[in-house]
């Protein structure tokens, strides 16, 4: 289901969780290095008030704790003006109204790239395949 799809129809909690077990069928979707992608579609709030800006917690990643910064818009993680949503040391995501768009992780050298809530591409040893353009 398409971004315009989920916005356009009233979805409902059951058919978020459904189409959600759909993006985790995926293959790419399973191998993604996203902590966050399972909160696709999801609407966080605090205290009664959904969430908007940036709000920050400690979580543990790999054994260590790390503050992760996330961005909300409507309650929906989202990028703003090419800056990623969700950041952590060496880690960004970047998201559109609640959907996963692009995950870079310098730490592994990873990029992924997703559509519709499903990576359709995961680049591994991306620095070695990167074009280098030289200007004069």
């Amino acid at each position: 289901m398409s971004e315009a799809e989920l916005q356009t129809n009233q979805t409902t909690i059951e058919e978020i969780k459904k189409i959600k077990e759909a993006f985790r069928q995926n293959e790419l979707y399973q191998q993604s290095l996203s902590l966050c992608k399972d909160y696709q579609l999801e609407q966080f709030s605090a205290d009664g008030k959904i969430l908007e800006g940036k709000h920050s917690r400690i979580e543990k990643i790999n054994g260590k704790e790390m503050l992760i910064i996330y961005t909300f818009k409507n309650g929906l993680i989202h990028s703003e003006n090419d800056l990623p949503a969700v950041e952590y040391p060496m880690h960004w995501e970047y998201w559109n109204n609640g959907l996963l768009v692009k995950v870079c992780d310098e730490e592994k050298d990873v990029r992924e790239y997703w559509e519709n809530g499903i990576p359709y591409k995961i680049v591994n040893d991306y620095s070695k395949r990167k074009e280098y353009k030289i200007y004069s």
